[in-house]
């Protein structure tokens, strides 16, 4: 599982981020354990203490994460990829400070897609992918969720809208949409709520391939 968000350095003291906490990714780690899963978690910048009976395994840039979730993916059966991986990272770093008074342009490029290649590497295990979309429709949402589902080949995709107040980074609440062939919505409910309905699709989709 991973969480958190990445780190893009852009010298050596400064670099572009994301808000997530880790939150999702903590309660449904919890969740998991209580169910008697063996874990490995993937963990960025957090905002939340990771509890020391995890196996963690800590990152900073979303190349490292790459490295570390394709190293786990053939020896697991399920992947939670709740972590919210930059989606650019810099050309170059300049591996001094920057001037402040000078002016400054980003040369950035797309960053490798971890969640596209999980299951090249391990086409048997279990992917469930997250979604963050801002200020859209719930058929962008949905739409959103199916063209990972499409690209990827996750199993599910947990979907939500982060410009609502409940719902926005860092917040204990959460409504989401569980998207595959069908879509289950998830009204407002506590993150650790929402992990068991998300452990409970997985737990019965899991059984039925068996």
């Amino acid at each position: 599982m991973s969480l958190g968000g990445t780190y893009e350095p852009i010298d050596s003291v400064r670099g572009i981020t994301n808000k997530s906490s880790g939150k999702m990714g903590l309660a449904l780690a919890k969740e998991a354990y209580i169910r008697g899963a063996d874990l490995t978690l993937v963990v960025a910048k957090v905002s939340v203490e990771i509890p020391s009976v995890f196996d963690v395994i800590h990152v900073e840039t979303g190349s490292e994460m790459n490295e570390a979730i394709l190293s786990l993916i053939p020896d697991f059966d399920i992947f939670i990829s709740t972590a919210a991986v930059s989606d650019f990272e810099f050309k170059k770093k300049d591996d001094k400070k920057i001037d402040s008074s000078s002016s400054l342009s980003l040369d950035l490029k797309p960053a490798t897609k971890i969640i596209r290649q999980v299951k090249n590497i391990n086409p048997n295990i279990f992917l469930v992918g997250f979604k963050a979309e801002f200020n859209v429709s719930k058929d962008e949402i949905i739409g959103c969720a199916r063209k990972q589902i499409k690209h990827a080949g996750t199993d599910i995709v947990v979907a939500n809208d982060i410009s609502k107040e409940d719902c926005c980074f860092g917040s204990d609440n959460n409504e989401v949409f569980i998207v595959d062939d069908d879509v289950l919505s998830v009204p407002l409910a506590s993150k650790m709520e929402i992990a068991k309905v998300i452990l409970d699709i997985i737990s019965e989709k899991i059984s039925t391939h068996v």
